[in-house]
């Protein structure tokens, strides 16, 4: 975990930002106290829907074409 105080945040920010980018956790001191943590943003993962819904979640494939205006007519009884 690295450190900087409030001055060093006002006159170099560049290298404090290099940590962060690294995946550095950098606590920010005034007067020698911790008044600040800054961190990474959280690294966000896609969701993974094939796991999620698993074998119950698999639609049928259909092989053949369909007409759908026929389908359609014949659902509703026309």
């Amino acid at each position: 975990m690295k450190t900087a105080t409030v001055r060093e945040l006002r006159t170099a920010f560049p290298r404090v930002e290099s940590w962060l980018a690294e995946g550095e956790l950098v606590v920010i001191t005034k007067a020698g106290k911790p008044v600040a943590q800054l961190g990474p943003p959280p690294v966000s993962k896609k969701p993974d829907f094939a796991a999620r819904f698993g074998a119950a979640g698999k639609r049928p494939v259909h092989t053949k074409a369909v007409d759908t205006v026929a389908f359609l007519s014949e659902e509703r009884g026309e």
